[in-house]
């Protein structure tokens, strides 16, 4: 039963791989532009974690998108090598914009990635529904998230529902909120850690463009704890502060 696991596992990473490969060679040849991005989160629990996260994009001429992300993390007086510790690596294909009327306000766009950690790989598939105002944006997404528990094979399945509502402040400066909620698909239990099968986060976020090619942002992101161990285990949630780089090319 161990070995048919293994390799039903097996498969369906190889499967998903030789897809991304496929997806990655039918892509248009030229590209629009890069975007290369920098994040920092540190925690304000007692033993603040702190995780830096490298991405890059890669926007396409016909508005898709391709997106590689690595994070690592490390915890005061939990991890005292000084190394951080290898965490997660996120790949992420949005689809081609539908614009949906003739002013090209709302759009349209599927989305579909997965997440990899050392214990779990986790199958991302979601739309996201837009209209860019004058000065102003407002979006809405639902993502499913399929996940899978390598050493018990177990499986569980999630929703998320994210909203973005950006302003722009100035011609440099814009203000971004990222509500977002969390909740289990199955009608049994796994929960997410607190006996309750949902939770809610905040992001509230400034951007501040430099110029064409460079812009720094940084802000504050509001996490329900899952679990009463949150302050010293690396992997529950907890809130942050953010700063952040992305540079155009």
């Amino acid at each position: 039963m161990s070995a048919f696991r293994h390799s039903a596992r097996f498969s369906r990473v190889a499967g998903f791989t030789a897809a991304c490969a496929l997806l990655t060679q039918s892509l248009p040849v030229w590209s629009a532009e890069h975007i290369l991005t920098t994040k920092l989160e540190h925690t304000t629990n007692d033993h603040a974690l702190t995780l830096p996260k490298v991405a890059i994009t890669r926007i396409f001429e016909d508005t898709s998108s391709l997106m590689f992300e690595k994070s690592w993390f490390w915890q005061k007086d939990i991890h005292e090598s000084g190394w951080p510790k290898h965490d997660e690596a996120f790949v992420n294909y949005s689809f081609p914009r539908f614009q949906l009327d003739n002013d090209r306000r709302w759009s349209l766009t599927p989305q579909a990635g997965a997440k990899f950690r050392s214990n779990v790989t986790r199958a991302l598939a979601g739309v996201r529904l837009g209209y860019q105002g004058e000065g102003w944006g407002l979006a809405g997404r639902y993502r499913y998230e399929h996940e899978t528990t390598h050493k018990t094979a177990e499986e569980g399945r999630a929703g998320r529902i994210d909203l973005y509502a950006t302003y722009n402040i100035s011609d440099q400066w814009m203000f971004l909120y990222n509500p977002h909620y969390h909740f289990k698909h199955e009608n049994r239990s796994p929960d997410f850690g607190t006996g309750n099968r949902d939770y809610f986060e905040q992001e509230f976020l400034v951007f501040n463009q430099l110029n064409a090619s460079n812009t720094i942002f940084g802000g504050y992101i509001r996490r329900d704890q899952n679990s009463d161990e949150a302050a010293i285990d690396p992997g529950q949630r907890n809130s942050s502060w953010l700063l952040g780089y992305q540079y155009k090319f």
